[in-house]
């Protein structure tokens, strides 16, 4: 929050006029420390593209055909993700696991101060500036990103080694390579062959959407 509001003065400092249409289009829907929902560290939600450049061999093809490569890739991802997903000996997913590892280390530069039985304080060495405060049974710091990203922060990893309490407990279940596995659980299997596809859908081409001529002149390709 404090790194936001930093930034923001500044752009209010440099144009006013920014400032204030950012501030029209209401911050909630385009900063993630305003944002109500939960994000899980993710910043975007355009896996449209990803997809549509693993399919793009295939999209000249007619719709039966289409559906056909989409069941081959996903039968192939899945049996692939699956097999990785199985073979991870840690808790949680090997991200996860190198993410927390840099905080660990982090974590042992602060020094800890209980201020009761379920809040701690954090400093940096020596210094007397308190810097975030943990609760161990709500699970929120004041920093804010355990509860955006659902794993703990630096300062939860701290107050849990000086709890003794497991660090692995504190994130979401959803981390767990147990959660990774049951993902990929089911199979997708391949088309009944014994129903055949009715004619008239199986020679359906598939055309591309019709489109308005943009103003000015074409993009050169090639």
């Amino acid at each position: 929050m404090s790194d936001f509001t930093a930034i923001f003065e500044e752009i209010e400092a440099i144009n006013p006029a920014l400032h204030g249409y950012l501030q029209r289009t209401d911050v909630r829907l385009w900063t993630r420390v305003h944002f109500p929902g939960e994000r899980y560290n993710l910043m975007t939600t355009n896996i449209a593209e990803s997809m549509n450049r693993a399919l793009s061999n295939a999209r000249g093809l007619n719709i039966v055909r289409i559906l056909e490569s989409i069941q081959v890739m996903m039968t192939r991802w899945f049996a692939e993700r699956r097999e990785d997903a199985r073979s991870q000996p840690t808790t949680l997913t090997h991200g996860v696991e190198k993410l927390l590892h840099g905080r660990v280390t982090a974590a042992r530069d602060l020094t800890v101060q209980r201020i009761d039985d379920h809040h701690t304080e954090f400093k940096y060495g020596s210094s007397s500036e308190s810097l975030n405060v943990f609760n161990l049974v709500e699970r929120k710091c004041t920093c804010r990103r355990f509860e955006r990203e659902k794993l703990p922060c630096v300062h939860a990893i701290a107050a849990a080694e000086y709890n003794n309490v497991c660090r692995i407990s504190m994130g979401s279940l959803y981390y767990n390579s147990a959660y990774l596995v049951s993902a990929y659980t089911e199979p997708v299997m391949p088309a009944n062959s014994v129903q055949p596809v009715p004619e008239i859908v199986a020679n359906q081409p598939c055309l591309p959407p019709s489109i308005r001529q943009q103003p000015g002149r074409p993009e050169k390709i090639g």
